[in-house]
């Protein structure tokens, strides 16, 4: 089966354990890669990487892309498409069956498995059946979200020659920044715990959100400031395209979980 990879911190046991549970529980070869710690990081990178996107990222922030940018190189080094999952991605029972699936499949550098909650810019054309009701649609723009994906040596060669100069958080780059031939896989195949407990009531490790998920401040007007505000502004009209496009060949909408089989999360 596809090589797996769940991010995990050596502190996080509680986590380690649910994702090992869910591996066992649907017979997955499911490999722990060590995150990097954010006190582990040095001045260097946090001054150059860290202020390279829209604001200064938060050294959690600035570690879980290091740690997915790890997961890319691993992808390179095996040249294989490789499954990156994040220690709080609750899976569909269906995974198993749906990777076998994707395997066969060709045309892809990037597929996002997950239901984040948000919206996506997806092509109304060119949907691809895969297995059992489950197809790939092709992605204009994903909006957040980098729990559970998919990404080809292809890809992720692409991601590592924009890595070397700027970072973000890694949904804001595998989404926005690196232009990826990417897609989603509807019904999404897993779903952050925090977003299910939203959704469901459900509970989860007990070791809670990440503080990656901390809500951010907007940065005050200053000069200081003024890189982050111009790449923030950036972002913004690269928008506007896709909005109109809204009128003919794309939509707006949500990917939501697989909800054939009850799921756990604990």
């Amino acid at each position: 089966m596809m090589d797996a990879v769940f991010i995990n911190l050596d502190r996080a046991s509680e986590r380690r354990a649910f994702m090992e549970r869910q591996a066992a529980s649907l017979g997955l070869s499911l490999r722990r890669l060590p995150a990097v710690e954010a006190g582990s990081i040095d001045d260097a990178t946090r001054a150059t990487l860290g202020r390279s996107w829209e604001r200064p990222l938060s050294a959690p922030e600035l570690a879980c892309f290091l740690s997915h940018r790890a997961a890319w190189q691993r992808a390179v080094d095996t040249d294989a498409p490789l499954l990156v999952l994040e220690d709080d991605a609750v899976l569909s029972p269906r995974l198993p069956r749906v990777l076998r699936a994707i395997e066969a499949a060709g045309g892809m550098e990037f597929l996002n498995l997950e239901d984040f909650g948000k919206r996506r810019f997806v092509r109304r054309a060119g949907a691809r059946p895969l297995t059992d009701g489950v197809t790939t649609v092709p992605l204009a723009r994903d909006k957040a979200g980098s729990a559970a994906y998919i990404v080809w040596p292809a890809g992720a060669r692409r991601l590592l020659a924009m890595a070397t100069r700027r970072a973000a958080p890694a949904d804001a780059f595998l989404h926005a920044e690196a232009g990826l031939a990417a897609f989603i896989c509807e019904p999404a195949m897993a779903i952050q715990q925090h977003v299910l407990a939203a959704r469901q009531g459900a509970a989860g490790p007990a070791e809670g959100a990440s503080s990656v998920q901390a809500e951010r401040r907007r940065l005050p007007p200053t000069v200081a400031n003024l890189p982050f505000m111009l790449r923030r502004l950036r972002t913004q009209l690269r928008l506007l395209p896709l909005h109109v496009g809204r009128l003919g060949t794309l939509r707006y909408r949500q990917v939501r979980f697989d909800t054939t089989s009850p799921n756990k999360t604990t």
